[in-house]
């Protein structure tokens, strides 16, 4: 009885190793040629979230508004990574990836503009701060306009860090939201008709 109950402890240690990912294994991605991938499909006065020739669009015509989708598993550890672009509107605006989301209220962004501006903020409890700096902050290393970029978002512990084409721009530590969904975010400030295009998703361990 002693060995049996050995070997089935045995068992499910290994179980439990080999359930844990390794650096670098893959843990959610989508290139979004599926449109039913799991991703939000919404069209309203304010905003358009959707499938759009092979990317993922965010179109928020609304000035001040800030717009979000989220898919996938809870990550607790993760580097995410994705390109994007702003196809159309005003290089004022602001887009990037989201991570440890809990639900509309609160969760982790890591985002640039199409001006060379960058941040790490939170929403708790619907209230957006930003966690690395008072304001948004300029880096000549983001390309103006219609550039695509390589965006990497770092949540390890609590540790958050920004970087842009292999280029880190920022890092901030909060411990509120330990695990999550992942998800992508675009915004307008003062002028409206911002139109965001995301492809390349993936999440990987640690």
């Amino acid at each position: 009885m002693k060995r049996a109950l050995l070997s089935l402890l045995l068992l499910l240690s290994l179980a439990a190793c080999q359930s844990q990912p390794k650096p670098g294994d893959v843990l959610y991605l989508d290139d979004f040629e599926q449109i039913d991938s799991g991703w939000n499909r919404q069209s309203d006065a304010d905003a358009t979230t959707d499938y759009a020739d092979g990317e993922y669009q965010i179109e928020v015509v609304t000035p001040n508004l800030n717009v979000w989708s989220v898919a996938g598993p809870r990550l607790t550890d993760a580097i995410i990574d994705v390109t994007a672009r702003t196809a159309a509107g005003p290089d004022n605006n602001l887009f990037g990836l989201i991570c440890r989301y809990q639900d509309d209220l609160n969760f982790y962004f890591l985002v640039i503009s199409a001006d060379s501006y960058y941040g790490i903020g939170q929403y708790r409890d619907g209230e957006s701060t930003l966690l690395n700096s008072n304001v948004y902050e300029y880096s000549d290393k983001i390309l103006p306009g219609p550039a695509t970029h390589h965006l990497t978002a770092a949540c390890i512990g609590a540790t958050l860090t920004l970087a842009v084409n292999g280029t880190q721009l920022a890092q901030a530590t909060d411990i509120d939201f330990k695990t999550g969904k992942l998800g992508l975010i675009a915004g307008s400030f003062g002028e409206p008709d911002v139109d965001v295009r995301f492809d390349n998703l993936i999440a990987s361990a640690p």
